[in-house]
């Protein structure tokens, strides 16, 4: 078997068997922002959500999904490109009513290019990595805020020779982001 099934098994078990504490709390985070930076020309619109599980200490887990249209710039009419990415992130997030935390994972970071007459069609579903930081306010209602700023990288294999390697690939960006906190 390979190292990656490997290392995959031994991600779902950490998650699976790894009790939350009573005191966990569930944030669900529908949020818009903009990419910014690397190939984006100027700055694009983005939006997706974040649902972030964390307990009674300083550790915490999220999966982040984005979405950018026209990532690399305006297409030529009918032609259509985009940025999704879906990242699994591990938290060190502060107590209170402001919860700072920092953040870093990896995941999908998925590109798409197409011109109008469907000549060119490039697809590519790559690894990427994440780091970012941001905060959390939510009172005592259910309802909140939360702030984000977020670095993501490719991630590729230098040598497709069968052994797993990555490195980092020439694909990065920054995101800034912002949404309504729901407290479950």
């Amino acid at each position: 078997m390979t190292k990656r099934f490997w290392i995959a098994a031994a991600f779902v078990l950490l998650i699976t068997f790894v009790g939350a504490p009573a005191n966990a709390q569930t944030y669900l985070t529908p949020h818009i922002g903009v990419a910014f930076e690397g190939p984006v020309d100027g700055s694009k619109l983005t939006y997706g959500g974040d649902l972030a599980f964390t307990g009674g200490g300083p550790l915490g887990f999220s999966v982040d999904f984005g979405y950018t249209k026209d990532f690399f710039g305006e297409p030529a009419p009918g032609g259509n490109n985009n940025l999704t990415t879906l990242m699994g992130n591990l938290m060190f997030i502060t107590p209170g009513k402001a919860r700072f935390y920092g953040s870093a994972g990896a995941g999908l970071l998925k590109t798409r290019v197409q011109d109008a007459e469907g000549f060119l069609d490039v697809s590519s579903n790559d690894w990427g990595m994440n780091a970012g930081a941001g905060v959390y306010i939510v009172g005592s209602s259910r309802l909140g805020f939360r702030g984000d700023v977020r670095y993501f990288r490719r991630l590729t294999d230098p040598e497709p020779d069968g052994e797993f390697d990555l490195d980092f690939g020439s694909l990065s960006f920054w995101r800034a982001s912002g949404g309504l906190v729901i407290r479950f």
